[in-house]
């Protein structure tokens, strides 16, 4: 009989893609049987990180900073998991590492639904989570903290550099004709940036969505979509592009490149986006980009702040914690570009 759950058991295995029927698949087989699960190394704080995927520069960024801030110098073993851009992929992630009995999770969401399942499964395992980056449609009650943009702040932050620099050029009564691509659909980024952008719309009758299209924060979609729209609409009629990443806008611009399409303070629509990475700092100096609002990816010493507040049993006060951010243009970019750490 113990057999035949043994055996059930290295199926169930293959089927999750852990490992193949081997050694090391009876281990963890046996570890299940005796309802037990990896074990961490002695004195260090086991955490695991569960990422959206490698979508862009941001991204990269942001894994970075937690793969060098994690390490075993400062007492932890960093267990990286990522989504590969799979909602799907991260919920099972989690339940992994619940299994593996990790000390805490961060996760790093891709969409905010889909979470209560695996989140109320954390609770009663006892490991917290911490959600950093993009947020969770789930009750901050359940969960230990959220770190991360403030996304609609960081909209109207855009929308309001545009109004004065509209006021600046004479151009505040115009009819303002401007495109705007989106990030991924349901993730928190696009829907507080769409937002406060929309938002500031509505304070301005003769400011027109003449275009909104989605795509996903990378680069190649930024390109293939502003393809599509050059197509569609005349060249001509658009005053704005507006990027709800720095990637999104890098693609939109080899796009107009293409159609020999004059863009940036040195050309003849206003380019903003968000991020602030040091290549948009380069695209700001050299007149192709005029604004990009910082969202900062370098979460993980706040991160460690939370565990550390939990480690010595306190309560995480503060649910909802904004990192600071500032906005850069291209008047002042060649000033701020030593210090960009990413």
């Amino acid at each position: 009989m113990k057999k035949n759950v043994f055996t059930a058991v290295c199926l169930f295995l293959l089927g999750l893609g852990l490992c193949g029927c081997s050694a090391d698949t009876e281990e963890k087989a046996m570890e299940i049987l005796r309802g037990q699960a990896p074990r961490k190394e002695e004195g260090l704080l086991r955490v695991g990180l569960i990422q959206t995927g490698k979508e862009s520069d941001w991204r990269d960024a942001n894994t970075n900073d937690y793969l060098h801030h994690f390490v075993e110098e400062r007492g932890y073993e960093l267990i990286y998991v990522d989504g590969n851009s799979s909602p799907e992929r991260q919920v099972q992630a989690m339940r992994d590492l619940i299994w593996q009995r990790v000390d805490y999770i961060i996760l790093q969401p891709i969409v905010e639904t889909g979470w209560e399942e695996t989140i109320r499964e954390a609770g009663e395992a006892g490991v917290p989570v911490i959600v950093a980056d993009r947020q969770i449609a789930v009750a901050d009650s359940e969960y230990a903290a959220w770190i991360g943009s403030d996304f609609y702040g960081e909209g109207r932050k855009a929308m309001e550099w545009l109004e004065t620099y509209l006021e600046e050029q004479n151009r505040g009564e115009e009819e303002i004709n401007i495109v705007l691509l989106e990030g991924t659909e349901g993730a928190t980024a696009a829907i507080g940036r769409t937002q406060g952008i929309l938002e500031s719309l509505s304070f301005h009758e003769n400011w027109n969505i003449m275009a909104r299209e989605c795509a996903n924060f990378t680069q190649g979609e930024g390109q293939s979509v502003m393809e599509k729209l050059l197509e569609e609409l005349d060249p001509s009629d658009i005053d704005v592009i507006i990027s709800e990443n720095d990637n999104m806008m890098f693609g939109a611009m080899k796009a107009m490149d293409r159609k020999g399409i004059t863009y940036g303070p040195e050309g003849e629509i206003i380019t903003i986006s968000f991020d602030a990475l040091r290549e948009a700092f380069e695209k700001m100096m050299d007149g192709k980009l005029h604004v990009s609002v910082e969202c900062n990816p370098l979460l993980a010493r706040g991160v460690e702040k939370i565990i550390l507040d939990l480690e010595q049993g306190n309560m995480v006060q503060d649910k909802c914690q904004y990192i600071e951010e500032q906005l850069f243009d291209f008047r002042n970019a060649a000033e701020h570009i030593g210090a960009r750490a990413y």
